[in-house]
């Protein structure tokens, strides 16, 4: 589809041709859906910084390449994980190389009844009617332009199905490989998490991508969940030192759920995890926590929208962020508070350590309200060390390189307090140790 001037969008020709193999081809709502990401994609194109949400993140850079697209999980092992205490934990395992499902490498043995872990692309083929009133819904395209691309070549991902009050008994591990070809490639997963009322979920993600060339990952997760349901989601974001990582998730909770989610983001040359949530029934609770450690000329990118759209719903968002040499953090929240939702309690706080004079902290957070009974706060601040708090552990003895880390973990590890899976709070934070390890200078500001 051309954007009106001849042109036709980056990546979409692809989508429109098609790689010969794509699954509910014959599917009349499944095409039309992709028909509709396709159209929007090519009136818009790729975002810019006249978007409102992408005006610090510029994408430009993309079309300096020919992204091809991937190519189906290639024979790979499981690589070693980065993360010990998660890989030794028991768990339903799904595993995607290269966006498509590995089913020799998958763990999902002995689910309980009630619960569907599959590959999306398995579905779509053996029982569509089911994806039906869920896939595409909480997603508008106007807002979340690059879920538009995604859209056009919905082919594979996650699929996780809970029933109504059934509590799941491991979490659920999703590995994303990427394995780079030797020219750049793009990967276009999408993954759809429905919870049925009163069900309950650990979902944790690992996106690790294999040294090589570049390559462009754009991610659209879905997650809906039923009255009283519970969702723990944690996610850890390695990509490759070149690689471009879109990630956009739309949530829907509905009346007394819960959704609590916590992001560590430290891989890509670009990292760009987007987040929209609807508390869309009375007594709903959204936590969004997070992570991202940059260095080099990174450009990480943290942006959220929460909307209460119901009364007596509550809303936390801490973002921390370390930045060291050339790289970039983004922060945009958004609390939107709708006529109607009385007795909302929202509040958002962004923190960053600049370690460079070079390093920078674009933040944007934001309130919306237009109701009258309510509690909302938001603030946003970056800076460097505590020159008092440096110089009182020197006084004790310490040295200038070991006070530097004290503080720094520290300010890390406040964060890192909040998540509620063991396993995970101790992988990531071995993750942030050897991060500033391998990457700061402790012994001199830059």
């Amino acid at each position: 589809m051309p954007d009106g001037t001849g042109y036709m969008q980056p990546f979409l020709e692809q989508a429109i041709n098609g790689d010969n193999i794509i699954p509910g081809e014959n599917v009349a709502w499944l095409g039309d859906l992709r028909a509709m990401g396709a159209s929007v994609y090519a009136d818009h194109g790729l975002p810019s910084r006249k978007d409102e949400y992408w005006r610090y993140t510029n994408l430009n850079s993309l079309n300096k390449y020919d992204y091809k697209l991937q190519n189906p999980g290639r024979l790979i092992d499981v690589p070693s994980l980065p993360h010990r205490a998660v890989a030794e934990l028991a768990s339903y395992r799904i595993v995607f190389v290269n966006g498509c499902l590995r089913p020799d490498l998958c763990v999902l043995d002995d689910m309980p009844d009630g619960v569907l872990i599959s590959g999306l692309g398995d579905m779509i083929a053996a029982a569509p009617e089911r994806l039906e009133p869920y896939l595409g819904k909480n997603i508008d395209f106007i807002d979340m332009p690059m879920a538009a691309l995604n859209t056009a070549f919905i082919r594979d991902g996650l699929f996780l199905s809970v029933a109504s009050n059934v509590v799941l008994d491991k979490p659920v591990h999703l590995l994303s490989i990427i394995a780079p070809d030797d020219s750049p490639m793009m990967i276009q997963p999408r993954n759809l998490v429905v919870l049925g009322s009163g069900s309950k979920a650990t979902l944790i993600e690992s996106h690790i991508g294999n040294p090589g060339v570049g390559y462009f990952n754009n991610i659209v997760s879905e997650h809906t969940l039923g009255d009283g349901a519970q969702l723990n989601h944690y996610t850890f974001q390695e990509e490759n030192a070149s690689a471009v990582h879109i990630a956009g998730s739309a949530l829907k909770l509905g009346a007394k759920s819960s959704y609590d989610g916590f992001l560590l983001q430290s891989g890509g040359l670009v990292g760009r995890v987007e987040t929209r949530a609807v508390l869309n029934g009375i007594d709903a609770e959204c936590r969004l926590d997070g992570i991202y450690l940059g260095t080099n000329s990174q450009l990480l990118d943290t942006t959220t929208y929460v909307e209460h759209a119901a009364p007596d719903c509550r809303s936390r968002q801490v973002y921390k962020g370390v930045l060291d040499k050339n790289s970039r953090g983004v922060f945009q929240g958004k609390i939107h508070v709708c006529p109607g939702a009385q007795k909302t309690d929202g509040h958002q706080l962004s923190r960053a350590l600049l370690l460079s004079n070079r390093a920078e902290l674009d933040a944007k957070p934001e309130l919306e309200i237009y109701a009258d009974n309510v509690k909302c706060s938001h603030g946003a601040s970056a800076g460097e060390l505590d020159s008092e708090s440096l110089f009182y552990l020197m006084s004790r003895g310490i040295s200038f390189e070991e006070a530097r880390r004290i503080l720094i973990e520290a300010f890390v590890s406040e964060a890192l307090s909040e998540i509620r899976l063991e396993q995970v709070a101790e992988d990531f934070s071995a993750h942030v140790r050897n991060w500033l390890q391998t990457n700061i200078n402790f012994t001199e500001l830059e």
